[in-house]
């Protein structure tokens, strides 16, 4: 049932009511495209909305530390599943518009919701970048970094001897 705003305002100037978000348009192909589109950016935007929730989140009480390191984050099953949704929804696309069945709102109303992921995405990963570290994270990653620098500049055989491993041999 549409709203009394449906019958008197959308008059051809847009595709989809603002007060009940109900499709307006008469051609099916359109309302089918359209209905596609709506319910697979849902999906998309349901999956960036999960990953921010795990951007912040830290456990421990004396110990405090991020709970997901920031290639947990960037490598989850998360954004595997939203560049396969994205890719779906292409792939659907490129097929419409080859069969010829691809009208050109759908193919705007595309554009749109392909750049609000694209930004969304983009927001996601600089804000895993950015987070700030908790103490113990910092003092953390500089024993690490220390350790990294240190070994770097020790000769092959005694890098071996503290990381327990064979050197690598060059012409082997």
């Amino acid at each position: 049932m549409s709203c009394l705003l449906c019958v008197f305002r959308n008059k051809r100037r847009s595709f989809k009511c603002q007060f009940c978000k109900r499709f307006v348009e008469k051609s099916k192909e359109l309302r089918e495209g359209l209905e596609y589109l709506e319910k697979g950016f849902d999906r998309i935007f349901r999956e960036c909305d999960l990953i921010e929730e795990k951007i912040n989140v830290i456990v421990g009480i004396v110990f405090r530390r991020h709970r997901y390191s920031a290639e947990d984050l960037l490598d989850s099953d998360h954004m595997e599943k939203i560049k396969s949704f994205c890719g779906k929804i292409k792939d659907d696309i490129d097929r419409w518009e080859a069969v010829g069945r691809l009208p050109l709102r759908v193919e705007m109303h595309y554009n749109d919701k392909a750049e609000e992921v694209r930004e969304r995405v983009n927001e996601i990963s600089d804000m895993v970048r950015e987070r700030r570290p908790t103490f113990w994270e910092r003092i953390g990653g500089f024993l690490v970094g220390l350790y990294r620098s240190v070994v770097e500049r020790l000769p092959l055989f005694v890098r071996g001897f503290l990381t327990f491993r064979k050197p690598k041999l060059v012409g082997r």
